[in-house]
């Protein structure tokens, strides 16, 4: 009996056809992926974030496309990109990079994710998630040139994507588990900071 094939497989498989073609603009990928796959777009978008060395300067506007996607997901509108960076080019090369490694992360966590605890998705479970999903993508934007500062926020929204594209309420757990530490490590940071001011004046 052959596997079933994820939302996700299907779409790095027709992404990956398209960067025989050469390179995609954003707006091009936005339109491969399709109107309704913005938790596709959302995985997609935040894995370059998860590693530990903060991608400075991408991860403020990432963050802020990134929870656009999710409050546009939540009201039920299609996925859009601003004019502005419609044009910006994705390299057919990086793009195959980032496909590849999220076909080795599946492959590796695959059989994990099954549809369970559904009420963790739905009704006021819902609105949360998003509220966490655009919560960590304010984090995510902060331009702090520190170790982790993206990995938390960025483990924490990739899991409550899968969580929604998979219908699988256990990383919706994890999602809320890697929120609490993020802002735990923030917290840290803030207290640092005022401790190293509080010092200097």
């Amino acid at each position: 009996m052959q596997a079933k094939i994820s939302p996700l497989q299907e779409h790095l498989i027709v992404l990956e056809e398209e960067c025989k073609k050469g390179d995609l603009t954003l707006a091009k990928l936005f339109q491969v992926f399709g109107n309704d796959s913005h938790y596709v777009i959302i995985l997609f978008l935040i894995l370059p974030f998860m590693q530990p060395i903060p991608l400075f300067g991408l991860s403020t506007p990432f963050g802020f496309l990134i929870g656009a996607v999710a409050w546009l997901a939540y009201v039920r509108k299609p996925p859009f990109v601003p004019k502005r960076w419609k044009q910006k080019i994705m390299p057919a090369a990086v793009v195959l990079k980032i496909a590849h490694g999220f076909t080795t992360l599946f492959d590796k966590i695959s059989f994990l994710i099954h549809p369970r605890w559904g009420v963790l998705l739905a009704g006021p479970f819902r609105a949360l998630n998003t509220f966490l999903i655009i919560l960590n993508c304010i984090l995510l934007a902060l331009p702090l040139p520190l170790p982790f500062t993206n990995t938390g926020p960025a483990f924490a929204i990739f899991s409550m994507a899968l969580a929604t594209l998979e219908d699988d309420g256990l990383f919706v757990l994890l999602s809320y588990l890697f929120t609490i530490l993020t802002l735990i490590y923030f917290g840290l940071i803030a207290r640092g900071v005022e401790s190293g001011l509080s010092i200097l004046f």
